[in-house]
């Protein structure tokens, strides 16, 4: 028994049933024929009964000859008769059309014994004799009204049938998923694998109706299809459900104007019921358009709070908590069973080991596991060699040779595809018969509107081939404006370098972008070899120099201390490049330049010491002894030495990110000498140095008091290595004194006063701010957020001038300001004062202008705060996670409120962009 059904993936076409079929169709079903679906096909009305009867039929035989569901054995006339017709729901036809062979006729049949039982019960009293039947499917040419209508009226998707526009959503999602099974499984395995993602039981995300989420994921690990089980969801309740619009999937590079313009476009008008939309892909566009494309969605349901909106983002794009939903490794279980599938058979048994395991915790990496053992190769591969390697299997599998014009083609599709967020059509691209030599690679897809890759995985290789052709320039793409979107391109040209290019490339990486240099690191580099007690050979260390040294001078020196300080101190040295005027606050440096270092190499461990003030040349001078006395050297530490591949750009790294660290958490990275952070800093290390050995604290400083103690201790700094002096919760040390010392020739007068006022009333309370009043409180508070705003600037452009549009605050630089401040009233257990502010661009403004700070004091009963926040929700967010509104403690009675607000605003910003790790222990 051939299976009929409502969905068709041809256009409709429209046939005249006889009289028999409409007499055995009339009333015969009023519910889906598979069991326990009772969604309703159609209503009779013995009134109007003919006139939904037509349509109906009309579309259940929207097959024609020869096609996919006709039975061979049976002639035209059986398989248009009656009885070998079943009607199911939209989504049921779908589903059963999808794996036919698990549907036998014995089991159709069945379902079509039952539902005319059903319909024989239900409607008996409903008869219809052959003259009615005649009259029901009177002639009525529908497509001639439609063409004259058509040739006056613009079209719009309103103007598609509901059924047309539900069979198109399915098309798209069957496609989308066809498109990326293709270049990895061969055909005769894809509907098993179809049918095994459709049968998977695990939950789908949930978004609460006027709400957004975010699936976040690394390249590969399936968020695209997670989206895709959400959206199909969407799809079957809007089959059966008239108040319901049918879910939209829009590609992030498709929406070139505004959001919600993307979706009445879909639409046709605007959402008049129940919406799912989801934004596919957000890292094909630039991450400021991806920021943008999430604040409309934020704005967007709260327009219309009957829609909501799934979008899927790598790392990297700011997420805030409360709408990310973080895509789970899958269990190695599962993604043996699907490489089971897609191979056709289990993974031969001794080729598993740790690194099979890992690769199937994605299923593009499962995926490609199983198109790399069908190759016959090995699979003791890292995940970014598979990842590059599956554009050179899809080839392979083809048994052709792909000419080296072609190639380069590619790589030129990837430079345009990655370099600009509008769609690339074939013919901006190229001719006809260039753009049918890339799809006929499989791994380019065309259509009349844009032509793009299979995966998102093959754009990033040819990204990478296209650096190594030198059809891409490093310090473009490598920049902090365009990394985001190449950063796969990049790993994968890092990963597959031989040793002497790797290292070249790196190098050159991280001078132009550290940020960029650390997240290939954590995505690429194994430091499992450098984790062991035991110390390498001297002859492992020489051999590994001699295999990376890219230009020989390294491997040149003959005594292997100095030739493995040279060699950690080169990668050190490039991050320190990269990093411009920061790498003196991280790296001891004099007169600009970076201090010697000494060595001492023994059993694989290196002792590295780094001099007071000597400079090179040269560079690196071997300890007399293992374990020097500290005299002319500053910091002295002993490390195993690495001997992985990236072993010493790790090791820069975590040395230079501990220094940065260090530097944030005791507030010392440089700002004017005239800033307000600078003045919080010396009244800080004044009051400390004043008070030392006081027996009470006292506020007004007298300088010449504080200048005679300063030389004081000047004396021991500059006959010590290292002083430190600890009092009350707190310590300074010999660069403090100097910094100090420094400062105070700048001060005039006799007296050195609080930067901030003490309060302007006693009371008997608790906390500090209990002694400030109202009035007092809310003028503090708008200074603190104004000169917190001005050093944050002073410390992004003292210590990243490169990067500061990188970071998230400053690249919304100038702001205004407006806020809330809410102090409590009699309440004891409130230790401090809380704020909302909301950082908005200032278009008329200067970057280098002061704030403009507007702070209101209100009621403290949460009221005005929620309204405040609500009003301010879907405000956009910076492009690296600052949000514009934040809730912040107004610190009265501290000494350096506004270097603590200037610094938090920092800290995220730089754990946005990748240079601080463990960042929040920093925020204090």
């Amino acid at each position: 028994m051939t299976k009929r059904s409502a969905v068709s993936d041809k256009p409709i076409e429209h046939r005249v049933p006889t009289p028999g079929t409409v007499r055995q169709l009339y009333g015969t079903a009023l519910a889906c024929a598979k069991p326990g679906c009772r969604a309703e096909l159609y209503t009779v009305n013995p009134d109007t009964g003919q006139h939904v009867l037509n349509s109906h039929v009309a579309h259940i035989h929207a097959r024609s000859e020869g096609g996919p569901r006709w039975d061979p054995a049976m002639s035209e006339a059986d398989n248009r008769d009656v009885g070998n017709l079943l009607l199911l729901c939209f989504p049921h036809a779908w589903e059963i059309d999808q794996v036919p062979d698990e549907y036998p006729a014995e089991m159709l049949r069945a379902w079509k014994q039952d539902q005319l039982a059903d319909s024989e019960r239900a409607h008996r009293s409903w008869q219809i004799s052959d003259e009615e039947a005649r009259e029901a499917v009177t002639p009525f040419d529908l497509d001639a009204v439609i063409e004259k209508i058509s040739a006056v009226v613009p079209f719009n998707p309103r103007m598609r049938s509901r059924i047309e526009t539900w069979q198109l959503a399915i098309r798209r999602g069957h496609a989308m998923r066809v498109s990326r099974l293709t270049p990895l499984v061969p055909a005769e395995r894809r509907p098993a694998v179809l049918a095994w993602m459709a049968a998977r039981q695990e939950p789908l995300v949930e978004v609460p109706v006027g709400q957004v989420r975010v699936l976040v994921g690394r390249l590969g690990a399936g968020k695209s299809e997670h989206a895709l089980r959400w959206w199909g969801q969407a799809v079957q309740v809007a089959a059966n459900d008239p108040d319901t619009e049918i879910p939209l999937l829009l590609p992030a590079r498709h929406i070139t104007a505004s959001l919600e313009l993307a979706i009445a476009n879909e639409l046709g008008g605007d959402p008049s019921g129940r919406c799912q939309v989801v934004i596919d892909d957000l890292d094909s566009v630039p991450l400021r358009e991806a920021a943008r494309l999430l604040a409309e969605a934020r704005q967007l349901v709260h327009t219309w709070p009957r829609v909501s909106v799934l979008a899927t983002a790598r790392p990297g794009i700011p997420v805030p908590d409360e709408e990310k939903i973080l895509i789970e490794p899958w269990p190695a279980q599962r993604g043996a069973e699907l490489a089971k599938l897609a191979l056709g058979d289990d993974i031969p048994w001794h080729l598993w080991n740790t690194e099979t395991a890992d690769l199937l915790t994605s299923p593009l990496t499962a995926l490609g596991l199983a198109a790399r053992v069908h190759a016959g190769r090995d699979v003791k591969v890292s995940r970014a060699q598979l990842l590059a390697d599956l554009a050179t299997m899809v080839i392979d599998s083809q048994s052709h040779e792909v000419a080296d014009g072609t190639w380069q083609d590619l790589a030129r599709l990837a430079v345009r595809v990655l370099g600009q967020s509008q769609p690339v059509t074939g013919a901006s691209f190229g001719s006809l018969p260039l753009v049918r030599r890339l799809t006929a690679t499989g791994l380019v897809v065309g259509d009349h509107t844009e032509l793009t890759f299979a995966l998102p995985v093959f754009e990033q290789y040819f990204g990478s081939e296209a650096l190594r052709m030198g059809l891409a320039d490093l310090e473009t793409i490598a920049a902090a404006s365009s990394f985001p979107r190449w950063r796969y391109a990049l790993a994968f040209a890092v990963s597959t370098a031989i040793d002497h290019d790797q290292e070249r490339l790196f190098a050159g990486l991280a001078t132009v972008n550290p940020a960029a240099a650390f997240w290939i690191l954590d995505e690429i580099a194994d430091a499992s070899t450098d984790r062991t007690h035991e110390g390498p050979s001297d002859e492992a260390i020489a051999a590994l120099i001699s295999r990376r040294d890219p230009t020989g001078e390294v491997t040149a020196e003959p005594d292997l201390a100095i030739r493995a300080g040279q060699w950690l101190r080169g990668a050190e040295q490039a991050l320190l490049i990269g990093l411009g005027p920061l790498a003196e606050s991280l790296a001891r440096h004099r007169d600009g330049r970076l201090v010697q270092w000494g060595t001492w190499l023994q059993n694989g461990y290196l002792t590295l010491a780094r001099s007071r003030d000597q400079l090179s040349p040269p560079d690196v001078v071997k300890l007399p002894e293992m374990f020097p006395s500290l005299g002319r050297w500053h910091r002295i530490e002993g490390i195993r030495f690495p001997t992985s591949d990236l072993g010493r750009w790790l090791r820069a790294q975590a040395a230079l990110q501990e220094q940065l660290q260090n530097a944030i958490r005791r507030r010392t990275l440089p700002v004017p000498r005239t800033s307000t952070l600078a003045r919080e800093r010396l009244y800080l290390l004044a009051e400390f140095v004043y008070n030392y050995s006081a027996t009470r604290r006292r506020r007004t400083i007298h300088l010449a008091e504080l200048r005679d103690t300063v030389t004081k201790w000047m004396e021991r700094v500059n006959r010590s290595v290292r002083s430190t002096w600890q009092g009350t919760g707190r310590s300074v040390d010999s660069d403090d004194i100097r910094w100090l010392a420094a400062q105070l020739d700048m001060e005039d007068g006799d007296t050195l006063l609080p930067p901030w006022p003490e309060g302007d009333q006693r009371g008997t309370g608790r906390w500090i701010w209990q002694t400030y009043s109202p009035e007092l409180t809310l003028t503090l508070a708008t200074d603190i957020v104004q000169h917190a705003l001005i050093g944050y600037r002073q410390l992004a452009e003292t210590s990243f001038p490169a990067f500061g549009d990188a970071l998230g605050l400053y690249s919304m630089l100038p702001v205004r300001v407006e806020g809330l401040v809410r102090r409590p009233v009699n309440d004891e257990n409130a230790y401090t004062i809380e704020m909302i502010v909301s950082l908005d661009p200032d278009r008329d403004a200067q970057r280098s202008d002061v704030p403009s700070v507007d702070l209101r004091l209100v009621p403290d009963d949460g009221h005005a705060f929620w309204t405040f926040s609500q009003q301010r929700r879907s405000a956009a967010r910076t492009t690296f996670g600052q949000s514009p509104l934040q809730n912040v403690e107004l610190p009265l009675g501290h000494t350096c409120p506004a270097t603590s607000l200037a610094y938090r605003w920092l800290v995220q910003d730089l754990a946005g962009v990748g240079w601080l790790n463990n960042h929040h222990g920093l925020l204090d």
